[in-house]
């Protein structure tokens, strides 16, 4: 019955080519549709008071396409967030290995370029808070995540690290909350302060730790 089942028209359908597009394309295009909406819906009117119905007029698509993909709206607002900040990492990464010198202050060109887009910044410091445990668990892990990149800076440059891990952590949070208070504060001024000022602050804040820090265990 199911080896029938598989070889009937109505299933051969689903990987027929319409437009010149494969099943797989299509797919990847409506998703990517939509995940670009969601960028913009979210980082505009906001999380909550975006629905399916908008997100698919934004798209250009059908809540039957929206349902292909993403479960629910958080569903979408998880991927939106998760992609937003792995471009982020992306750049700051490629922005540290790339410089000579002045390491700290390449990585926060990087990040505060990106912030820029204020749409991005929203959706990754404003909207992903308060949704769901889902999502405070995504937060706190990306957040984690940032915090070791820039510990793992700051053990390049000082060499002998002498925190032991569980202050090292802590000390990796803090130092992240700092930037990110800080990247907040600057969008909900609407970028009024230059970012030469946002990557100084933040430098010398960075550089002021490493300098306190016993240069012996």
């Amino acid at each position: 019955m199911d080896s029938k089942l598989q070889n009937t028209p109505l299933n051969k359908q689903a990987g027929r080519t319409y437009g010149g597009e494969s099943a797989e394309v299509r797919l990847a295009r409506q998703r990517r549709q939509f995940m670009d909406a969601g960028l913009e819906l979210f980082g505009t009117v906001g999380y909550r008071a975006t629905t399916v119905r908008m997100l698919c007029k934004q798209a250009g698509l059908t809540d039957r396409y929206f349902y292909k993909t993403f479960a629910d709206t958080e569903d979408l607002l998880a991927a939106v967030y998760t992609e937003s900040l792995d471009q982020i990492q992306t750049e700051v990464i490629t922005a540290i290995n790339a410089a000579a010198s002045g390491v700290i202050e390449a990585g926060l060109e990087a990040f505060f370029t990106a912030f820029e887009n204020a749409r991005m910044a929203r959706v990754c410091w404003l909207e992903v808070m308060g949704v769901s445990p889902r999502i405070d668990s995504l937060y706190t892990g990306r957040i984690q995540q940032f915090a070791d990149l820039l510990v793992g800076l700051g053990k390049a440059i000082l060499p002998g690290w002498p925190l032991g891990e569980e202050e090292t952590r802590i000390t990796g949070i803090a130092l992240i909350g700092a930037i990110s208070q800080s990247a907040l504060h600057w969008l909900l001024e609407d970028y009024r302060s230059s970012r030469a000022t946002l990557i100084s602050a933040n430098g010398r804040l960075i550089r002021s730790l490493i300098n306190t820090l016993p240069k012996e265990v």
